[in-house]
């Protein structure tokens, strides 16, 4: 006899796909995956990334952070404390009746307090990181040491 014939025919397990209801539940769980992506949802809730372009405070705070978060990278910093002035709101431009775009808020200045800040080197070092990441002159930046 051969193999075939022993065998007794092993029942074959249904997909997935017909268990659970076919082609319709799958362009439902589609749709749900694609509404969940394009991050409308059903209550129109405003994404952090539009949140934080439209409330400067949110802005100013959230580069604050990462300049913070930075500068304690650097070789003979300790603790960081870090603040930032926004020159003006958000900017919106138009083209026709459209928006063409909306621009953060200008920097005016920062202000970095730290512990090694009153080493020359360290205060050179962390205004020309600060300047070239928020794009404004190293005369808008003052580094001072953290009172002990």
């Amino acid at each position: 006899m051969t193999e075939r014939e022993t065998k007794p025919k092993e029942k074959r397990k249904p997909r997935l796909l017909e268990r659970i209801g076919g082609f319709p539940v799958l362009l439902l769980a589609l749709a749900g995956i694609l509404l969940l992506l394009s991050g409308s949802g059903l209550f129109g809730a405003k994404s952090e990334k539009n949140a934080s372009a439209t409330d400067p405070a949110a802005y100013r705070l959230a580069l604050e952070t990462e300049l913070a978060s930075l500068c304690a990278e650097v070789r003979g910093v300790g603790r960081v404390t870090v603040m930032i002035t926004l020159k003006e709101g958000e900017r919106t431009t138009y083209a026709g009746s459209k928006t063409a775009s909306v621009s953060p808020p200008s920097v005016l200045g920062a202000a970095i307090v730290c512990d090694g800040g009153g080493d020359a080197e360290i205060r050179n070092e962390l205004t020309r990181l600060t300047s070239a990441l928020l794009g404004i002159g190293a005369n808008r930046v003052t580094v001072s040491e953290r009172r002990r």
